[in-house]
């Protein structure tokens, strides 16, 4: 009885660091989605602007959502959610402005001419 014990710990402990692993896998497959929804808006024109704006700003926001929930769990350094948020913004920020049919980035002062 005294091996059996430490061994059935070992395993639910095991179990326990499998669905951590799974949640960060999760994490993962959620970035991986709203770079992909990304990158038709980083080519030029894109029929229907707008709604492909807003599926990024949500996949964007899906996985910074889920950054913040699972940030202990999945060991995300205070640096990667910095970057999360950021991209978050960047998209929120595009969302906008293509749908007010303004350019996605504003032109820097010194290149517009009066």
């Amino acid at each position: 009885m005294r091996t059996l014990l430490p061994a059935v710990t070992m395993i639910a402990l095991a179990g326990f660091g499998g669905a951590a692993h799974a949640e960060c896998l999760e994490l993962t497959r959620l970035r991986s989605e709203a770079v992909e929804v990304s990158k038709p808006m980083n080519g030029g024109f894109v029929p229907g602007r707008c709604d492909a704006y807003i599926r990024a700003s949500l996949a964007w926001s899906a996985v910074r959502a889920y950054a913040y929930d699972h940030q202990e769990t999945c060991e995300i350094s205070s640096r990667s959610l910095g970057e999360i948020e950021k991209l978050h913004r960047d998209s929120v920020a595009a969302r906008n402005n293509v749908c007010a049919g303004r350019p996605v980035r504003a032109f820097p002062a010194d290149i517009i001419l009066r």
